[in-house]
C-alpha cells in the first residue's frame, strides 16, 4: 500500500527522521512508519510547516508541499484582513486559513495514496478534508483527547478555541473510516462523549521493540559502574517527562519513606520535561540528595542502559477525577528488559499487569503503599526475578512492535474495502 502517515507539524518530522527522537510520541510513530516500511509499504510523512507550507517528507529528504489556489494573493490579503477582524474583535487564531492551506496542499499530494493515517492533534482537519473530496479511506490514530488534557492539567482552552477544537475533532472523528485507539479507555471515552459507533474504533495498545528492550547482565552492570553504584546497591528506576499524570511527587516521598530502611538504595530519574525543576527541588527538600538522581534528556539508546541497570522499575500516576486513556511505552519497556514493576492500578496499566504475576499494583498516589512495594521488592531477590521473567514473557508474546503492526496493517486494508 501507499501510506500517507499524517503528523501534527514538521518538529514530529524532523525528530523521526533523526536518530533520537526525544518524546515517546515520537518515538512510536517512528516505529509505526518504520515497522510498515519493513513490511513493504510506502510511508510518506505529511504535516503542517509553520501556519502556511506544508511538508512531506520519506526518509531522506523532506519537500514543501505544492499549494494551488491558497497560493494565490487575493487568498493571502482575505486571511491578513480576518486575521485583523478577528483582534480587533478579541477572537483568537482559529487556524481557519491554516487547514484550508493543508486542505489545498493535500489535494495535490494525496491523489495515489491507497490509505491515510493521521495522529490526531488540535485544531488540524485539513487531510480529513482532502479524504472526504477525494474518497480517500481516513484512518485516525487516537492517544488522547487533547481538550480533555488540557483541562486536567489546569490549562483549559478559552471559549473561542475550546469551540473550534471540539468542532475539528468532531469532524475528523465522523470522517474517519476507522480510529485507532491506544487503550479501551480511549474507546470508551470516544463512544461516551463524542458518541463514535463501537463498530469504528479499534484498540491497539503501546508496544515495545523487544530485541532492543531485553535482559542484558552485562550493560546493565557496566552502567552500574558508570554510575558508582556497587552491585548489592538497590536501584529504583523512573523513566518519563515528567508531565501531571507522571507521579513523581509520590514516588520521590515514596522514595524518602524506603531510604529510612535502606540508605543504600538510589533512585534514578530518566528524562526531562517542564516539572523537572520543581521535582529536583522537591527531592532536595525531602532530603534525598545524591540518593535521588536526575539524568535530564537521554537518547532512548540510554534509556535501555538505565532500565537494565535497575533492580526495579516504577510507574506512578496520581489519583483522577476521570479516567485517563494512558498507554505508558515506559511500561512495556520495562517488561521487554525483564523488571519487577511497580505501577499504580490505574487505567490500562491493570489490563497488563496481573498483581504478584508479571509485576506489583498498588492504588494511586499511595506512597506508604508505593513505598511497601518497593521495599517488598528489594528484600526479595526471587520475587523480583519471577516478576520479571514473567514479564519479559508477557511483552514478547503479546506486546511486541512486530505485533502491533501486523494488527494495525490489517486495520488500514480493511479500511479500504
Amino acid at each position: 500500500m501507499k501510506i500517507a502517515h499524517c503528523l501534527p507539524d514538521q518538529i514530529w518530522v524532523d525528530e523521526m527522521r533523526g536518530q533520537n527522537p526525544h518524546d515517546a510520541a515520537h518515538i512510536q510513530q517512528k516505529y509505526i512508519a518504520e515497522g510498515l516500511r519493513a513490511r513493504g509499504h510506502t510511508v510518506t510523512w505529511i504535516a503542517p510547516r509553520g501556519l502556511e507550507d506544508v511538508c512531506v517528507s520519506d526518509l531522506t529528504e523532506t519537500e514543501t508541499a505544492p499549494h494551488t489556489w491558497t497560493a494565490r494573493r487575493w487568498f493571502d490579503l482575505l486571511s491578513k484582513a480576518a486575521w485583523k477582524l478577528q483582534q480587533l474583535f478579541g477572537v483568537p487564531y482559529l487556524n481557519v486559513f491554516s487547514n484550508l492551506r493543508r486542505y489545498d496542499a493535500c489535494l495535490q499530494i494525496l491523489p495515489g495514496c491507497d490509505v491515510v493515517f493521521e495522529r490526531n492533534s488540535l485544531y488540524n482537519a485539513g487531510a480529513a478534508m482532502a479524504c472526504r473530496k477525494l474518497r480517500l479511506p481516513y484512518v485516525m490514530f487516537f492517544d488522547a483527547d487533547q481538550i480533555a488534557e488540557l483541562d486536567f492539567m489546569g490549562k483549559p482552552l478559552p471559549a473561542w478555541l475550546r469551540w473550534r477544537a471540539r468542532r475539528l475533532l468532531r469532524f475528523n472523528l465522523e470522517i474517519a473510516r476507522r480510529v485507532v485507539c491506544v487503550s479501551e479507555i480511549a474507546k470508551r471515552h470516544l463512544m461516551q462523549n463524542w458518541n463514535v459507533p463501537a463498530d469504528k474504533l479499534i484498540v491497539l495498545p503501546n508496544a515495545v521493540d523487544v530485541n532492543r528492550f531485553q535482559p542484558d547482565p552485562n550493560l546493565g552492570a557496566q552502567t552500574r559502574a558508570s554510575l558508582s553504584l556497587t552491585a548489592d546497591q538497590p536501584l529504583l528506576v523512573f523513566v518519563g517527562s515528567f508531565y501531571q499524570w507522571h507521579d513523581v511527587p509520590t514516588l520521590l516521598r515514596a522514595f524518602a519513606l524506603v531510604q529510612k530502611d535502606r540508605s543504600d538504595a538510589r533512585l534514578l530519574l530518566v528524562g526531562d520535561g517542564a516539572e523537572r525543576g520543581r521535582m529536583m527541588s522537591l527531592a532536595q527538600d525531602l532530603g534525598l540528595g545524591e540518593a535521588a538522581h536526575f539524568t535530564g534528556f537521554v537518547s532512548h539508546a540510554d534509556v535501555v542502559r538505565f532500565v537494565n541497570a535497575a533492580d526495579i522499575a516504577v510507574v506512578p500516576v496520581p489519583k483522577m477525577e476521570r479516567e485517563m486513556w494512558l498507554s505508558p511505552m515506559k511500561l512495556f519497556e520495562y517488561m521487554a528488559a525483564g523488571k519487577a514493576v511497580v505501577a499504580s492500578a490505574l487505567g490500562q496499566i491493570v489490563d497488563v499487569l496481573r498483581d504478584g504475576e508479571n509485576g506489583l499494583l498498588v492504588p494511586p498516589g499511595d506512597e506508604a503503599a508505593l513505598a511497601e512495594a518497593v521495599g517488598r521488592l528489594m528484600a526479595d531477590v526471587s520475587l523480583r526475578e519471577r516478576l520479571g521473567w514473567q514479564a519479559r514473557e508477557d511483552a514478547v508474546r503479546y506486546h511486541s512492535w512486530e505485533q502491533y503492526i501486523s494488527r494495525l496493517e490489517a486495520v488500514l486494508v480493511n479500511a479500504r474495502a
